[in-house]
Parts: C-alpha cells; structure tokens; sequence
C-alpha cells in the first residue's frame, strides 16, 4: 500500500476542510483539532509533537476543549475589568452566553447526546443556524438574536485563537445570508449499519439497528429497562410498548414497538446483575456515552454518518410508509410537528408531503 493509501493514525480530514485535523482520545475523552497543515508528512510530526503535549496537559489537569470549556472561560474572562470591552457590553455578553448555553444544550439533547460532551469544533454554520431558528420561535426579537450572534461570535473568535477550531462558524452563517441552514441527515445504509454493529461489543452490537427501528434518541434508549418492556410473554406487534423514562423534559413517552424492534429484543441476553436492556459490567450497568462509543467504531467501518441519523432514518422512512407527520412527531418526542416538517418533509414530493399531512394514528398504544 503506498503511503497516500495508508490511513495515517489520529489523523483525519474534517468535512469541508483542506487541513489534517488531529483526532486523539486522552483520559476517555476524544479530542479534535486543526493542525492547519495540508501536508499529510508535516500533520503526521505536528500529531506526535502534539499528542505529548496534551498528555502532559492532560496530567496537569489543564486539558479541555469542550464547547462548554471554552465559553466558561470566555465567560470568566468577560468578568474583568481590564478585558477590552466597555462594562455594559461585558453585561450584554454574558446575558447572550448564557442564552446560548441553554439552547445549546437543547440541540444537543434532540440529537440525543450530552452538551458536555460537545466539542468546540463540532459547533458548525448549522448549529448557529438552528440557534437562531429556536431563538425566533421563543419569540425573541431579531435585535436580540443579532446581539446573541456578537456575543457568539466573539466566543467563537476567543476559541479558534487558542487553536481548538479551524473557522469561526458564526463567521460562516453570517456569509450565508442568515438564511436557515438544516442539519444535514445522512440516512444510513442496510450494509452501513450491519457493519458498525459487528465492531460494537456485548449488548451493543444490537444498538444500531433497534435504534434504526425505533427511532428513539441514544440517551433514552441507553436507558431503557427489562421492566419498561411491557407485552413480551406475547411478542408480536400490536402487544408489546415500551415506556421511555430518561426523555427530553423528563416527559415519560410509550410507544408502541414494530415487529422488527420486537424481533431485536428477543435476541438480547438478560444479564442478572443489570436491568438495562443494553447492560454492560461496569457499575452502573450500561453504556453511558454510546454516541462516542460509535463515532469511533465509524470512523474505523466507513459508517459515513453519526449514531443519531438512525432517528432521523426510522422518521423519514415511516413518512415515506404513509404515517401521517402527526404520528410520527409522537412517536419520536418531537415537542412540536413544526420541528418534525422542518427536519423531515425535504425529502418527500409535493404529493408525499399531503399525505402524510392528513391527521393520523398517533403511535400509542
């Protein structure tokens, strides 16, 4: 194989970008950085000259790149007298701050992931775009959000200066025209999810495809418990739910299960000493970070997408099988179907989107 072939280790290229970025995991924690160098030889030293410095880093506790990190230091920094700004901006900034922090950690929860666990340059154009769409149906007004998106940013600017992203994504919005920009949704393929399975370990190498045919989020689902699966002394469709308890809003949701999902289940050991569905023997008992399990077991399968996709592939796929968008909100535990249209109706034709329009079964029990 020659040396262009070969996949260079803790190096890969981000989406969109001309530069080796550096993806290493220290301390159970995986981080990511521009090395803003084009030359793979040259990111290959500066990978090896920069793995030690972060373990060193990380021994002396001075380690985090997370979002969250970077704007409590922006935050603290704004806490100075002799930082660079007037006092009433300082005030203006930590008010937005705080705003973003908040509707952060609600993307983040939709996506079925922790905002803690967020990294700096996982925040991109459409992240600032989804902020600004959930800030206009608060009701706030464009003012406020166009001071939101200063505050956000300088925050962005303070971040990319200590080297943790490539371009400032507040930049990049703005380019565009503040025009809405959805997430992109990659809908896994059969052969795509069959593979991840295959590299996760015990209970997890069934987490993919019940995902794919629940369309639940990766934190509820890691979740779920033996004793919230109800009907399986009958196990086929029409009899059995399952009660969904570590939800968005703690908001208990049921659904009814699809055959398939029934059929995963019936494949599953039980284990005695855990009552989580996807058990593990640690002390808690399950998978508490999932998402980043299988962000690494996609990079080395080809996934081509994230863990959370499969939600969005069970949604269109029912919309595409006549479910009514009703129905399918429900289902998921969309707080509104006006998110569920936004997410999902670009995929079908004039004529789909009508049909699945008309009111519906809601998809309980």
């Amino acid at each position: 194989m020659s040396r262009k072939e070969e996949k260079p280790k803790n190096l890969f290229k981000q989406e969109g970008s001309k530069f080796w970025w550096l993806r290493v995991k220290i301390n159970g924690v995986t981080h990511r950085e521009s090395l803003r160098t084009t030359s793979q030889r040259v990111a290959e030293k500066k990978a090896k000259s920069r793995i030690k410095e972060l373990r060193g880093l990380d021994d002396a506790g001075e380690l985090d790149w997370r979002f969250g990190a970077g704007l409590a230091k922006f935050y603290d920094m704004l806490d100075l007298e002799s930082s660079s700004w007037g006092t009433d901006t300082r005030k203006r900034y930590r008010c937005s701050l705080r705003q973003i922090m908040r509707v952060i950690d609600d993307i983040c929860d939709d996506d079925g992931r922790d905002v803690e666990e967020l990294m700096a340059a996982e925040v991109s154009s459409a992240t600032i775009s989804e902020y600004v769409v959930r800030r206009r149906k608060e009701g706030v007004t464009v003012s406020t959000i166009n001071r939101d998106l200063t505050a956000f940013g300088n925050l962005m600017v303070a971040i990319k200066n200590d080297g943790w992203i490539d371009t400032n994504p507040v930049r990049q919005y703005e380019k565009q025209g503040m025009k809405e920009v959805l997430p992109d949704i990659i809908p896994p393929k059969e052969k795509a999810i069959k593979n991840l399975a295959s590299r996760a370990p015990g209970t997890l190498k069934f987490y993919p495809k019940f995902l794919d045919e629940t369309g639940g989020r990766v934190t509820e689902m890691a979740r779920l418990k033996w004793s919230d699966i109800q009907g399986m002394a009958n196990p086929v469709e029409g009899n059995v739910v399952a009660i969904l308890r570590v939800t968005k809003g703690a908001k208990i949701r049921t659904i009814e299960l699809r055959q398939e999902a029934i059929d995963i289940l019936m494949k599953i050991p039980r284990s005695n000493a855990s009552p989580f569905v996807f058990w593990n023997g640690t002390e808690h008992g399950y998978y508490k970070d999932p998402s980043s399990l299988f962000w690494e077991y996609g990079q080395e399968t080809g996934f081509g997408a994230r863990l959370h996709d499969l939600r969005h592939k069970f949604a269109i796929e029912r919309l595409m099988e006549g479910w009514s968008i009703y129905r399918v909100q429900k289902y998921i535990g969309h707080g509104s179907v006006l998110t569920t249209e936004r997410y999902y109706l670009r995929f079908l034709s004039d004529e789909q989107q009508a049909q699945v329009r008309a009111d519906g079964d809601n998809g309980f029990r």
